[in-house]
C-alpha cells in the first residue's frame, strides 16, 4: 500500500516538473525575444513579472507536495488506528467466547459436583434414618444399596465430565499456567479430590456395616418364618395326637393291634414335637444373636455416616465454595490476559477449550 502511493507521488511530481520545465523554456523564448525590442523600462517590468511567476509556481509546487505528503500521513495514521482497533476488537470478541466457554464448563462442573452432594446427602439421611426392626431392614435393602451406587456413579461421573480430575500439572511455557489464580484452583481441585476419595473410602466401610445388618436381618427374617413353620407343625401333631388319644379305648395292656398302632404313632409324633421345640429353641439362640449384630453393626453404620455428615460433607460443600470462587477469579483473569495480550505462539493453556476452540480462530 505504501509502495503504490509513493510511486503515484513521484509520477505526479515528474509530470508538475516537466510541465514547469516546459513553461520555463517557453518564458525564456519570450525573453529573448522580448529583450531585443523592448525599452530599460518595460525589460525591468518584464523580468521581474517572469520572477514572480516562478516563485508563485514554485510555491505551488511546494503546496501541491506538502498536501500530498500530508495526506499519506493522514492516510497512515487512518490506517494504523483501524488496524489498532481491529486488534482490540477481535481481543474483545476473543475474550467474550473464551468467557462464554469458560462459563459453560463451570456450570457442568456445578452440576456433576452437585449430583455427588445430593446423592451423598441422601445416602446419609437414609442411613441415619435406619429401623431396627427386620421387615424395614429387609424392604430398604435394595433402596440403600441403590443409593449407595449413586453416591459411587456421581464420584464417576466426576472423574469423567469434570476437570477437578485432569491433569493440573503446568504446561511448558504456558503464560495461563502462570496466572496467579491458576494455583488457587489448582490446589482446591486437589483438596476436593481428596476429599472425595476420603468420602469414598467412608462410604464403602458404612456399606460394609450395612450390608452386615441387612444380610443378617435376612437370615433372621428366614429363621423367623422357619420357626413359624415349626410351630405350626407342632399345632398340627398336637392336634394329631389328641385325635389318636381318643381312640384308644383299651387301657395299656389290653390294646388292640389298632390301638396299639395308635399309641406307637402319638410316641412318634410326641418325639418331634419335641424335636421340633428344640429347634426353635436352637433358632432362638441364633436369633438373639442376630439381634445383637444387626444392632452392633447398624450403630457402626449410622456412627460412620453420622461422622461422614457432621465432616465430609462439610468439609466437601465448603471446598465446592472455595473452588468455585477460585474458578471466578480465574475466569476473570484469563480472559483479561487474553484481551490484553492476544494469542501468541506457545502463550495459551492447552487444557483449555477456548484454546483449541476459540483463540485460534480469532
Amino acid at each position: 500500500m505504501k509502495n503504490n502511493i509513493s510511486k503515484v507521488i513521484f509520477a505526479l511530481l515528474l509530470i508538475v516538473s516537466l510541465l514547469f520545465s516546459c513553461v520555463g523554456i517557453f518564458a525564456l523564448f519570450n525573453i529573448l525575444v522580448a529583450y531585443k525590442s523592448a525599452s530599460g523600462n518595460d525589460l525591468f517590468s518584464f523580468v521581474g513579472g517572469i520572477i514572480g511567476s516562478l516563485i508563485a509556481g514554485a510555491i505551488a509546487v511546494f503546496t501541491f507536495y506538502y498536501t500530498i505528503k500530508n495526506n499519506n500521513k493522514n492516510q497512515k495514521e487512518a490506517h494504523e488506528l483501524q488496524t489498532k482497533l481491529n486488534i482490540e476488537n477481535n481481543n474483545l470478541q476473543t475474550s467474550l467466547k473464551v468467557q462464554d466457554n469458560m462459563n459453560r464448563k463451570m456450570e457442568t462442573e456445578r452440576s456433576v459436583l452437585a449430583i455427588t452432594y445430593n446423592h451423598l446427602e441422601n445416602f446419609l439421611y437414609s442411613v441415619s434414618n435406619m429401623l431396627k426392626q427386620n421387615d424395614d431392614y429387609i424392604e430398604m435393602k435394595n433402596d440403600y444399596l441403590r443409593l449407595y451406587k449413586e453416591v459411587i456413579s456421581s464420584i464417576n461421573t466426576i472423574s469423567f465430565n469434570s476437570e477437578i480430575f485432569d491433569d493440573r500439572s503446568q504446561c511448558e511455557n504456558c503464560s495461563m499456567c502462570e496466572i496467579k489464580t491458576y494455583g488457587s484452583l489448582v490446589k482446591s481441585a486437589t483438596d476436593i479430590q481428596k476429599e472425595i476419595h476420603d468420602i469414598d473410602k467412608e462410604c464403602r466401610i458404612v456399606l460394609g456395616h450395612l450390608e452386615s445388618a441387612l444380610n443378617t436381618a435376612a437370615q433372621n427374617k428366614q429363621l423367623a418364618n422357619e420357626i413359624s413353620i415349626l410351630r405350626q407343625l407342632n399345632i398340627e401333631n398336637e392336634r394329631m395326637i389328641e385325635i389318636r388319644k381318643s381312640q384308644i379305648i383299651n387301657p395299656i395292656g389290653s390294646y388292640t393291634p389298632e390301638e396299639v398302632s395308635y399309641y406307637n404313632e402319638i410316641t412318634s409324633i410326641s418325639n418331634n414335637i419335641l424335636a421340633n421345640n428344640n429347634k426353635i429353641s436352637e433358632i432362638n439362640g441364633v436369633l438373639d444373636s442376630n439381634l445383637k449384630i444387626i444392632s452392633e453393626q447398624s450403630a457402626l453404620a449410622r456412627n460412620k455416616a453420622s461422622q461422614i455428615d457432621t465432616n465430609n460433607k462439610m468439609r466437601l460443600y465448603i471446598l465446592i465454595r472455595k473452588y468455585f470462587n477460585a474458578y471466578n477469579l480465574y475466569i476473570r483473569e484469563t480472559v483479561y490476559a487474553v484481551r490484553k495480550n492476544k494469542k501468541q505462539s506457545n502463550s495459551g493453556c492447552a487444557k483449555l477449550d477456548f484454546e483449541k476452540n476459540h483463540t485460534e480462530k480469532s
